[in-house]
């Protein structure tokens, strides 16, 4: 697993909370979107938690390319923006779930296990998101 995400601590947080989780590992960490990218090439990450507002690339930039070099990853978007326009705009970028960061680990974890199954995640305090009934 990657974790991008510019604040150094909330990527430590991320770490420990998620490598709590059987079968988890934290194999890098990115402050921006171009390491993000570039560490999804070397090292070829299962999952990549993405935050969206990232300096230099964005998060809904830098899941595009990484999934155009690394189809097989799993994104999950995370941030604070509960607007239905972010989220959209990253699961049109390829991410499988958006999760809002004031959702406690508890609804990461429920991201990852969804994700990892097929599935797609979605916070519900996201504001005006059509929600099919298939997700």
């Amino acid at each position: 697993m990657l974790i991008a995400d510019d604040h150094a601590a909330m990527r430590r947080s991320l770490t420990q909370v998620l490598e709590s989780e059987s079968g988890v590992r934290v194999v890098g960490e990115a402050p921006d979107g171009d390491v993000a990218i570039q560490l999804a090439r070397e090292l070829h990450p299962d999952v990549v938690v993405m935050d969206v507002i990232m300096p230099c690339v964005d998060g809904i930039d830098a899941t595009r390319q990484i999934l155009r070099q690394c189809p097989e990853t799993i994104v999950i978007g995370l941030s604070v923006h509960d607007s239905g326009a972010y989220a959209a705009r990253m699961l049109q970028a390829g991410a499988r779930a958006y999760v809002l960061k004031d959702g406690g680990a508890e609804e990461l974890v429920s991201a990852l296990r969804a994700t990892r199954t097929g599935h797609t995640y979605l916070s519900s305090g996201i504001e005006g998101l059509d929600r099919p009934g298939s997700l």
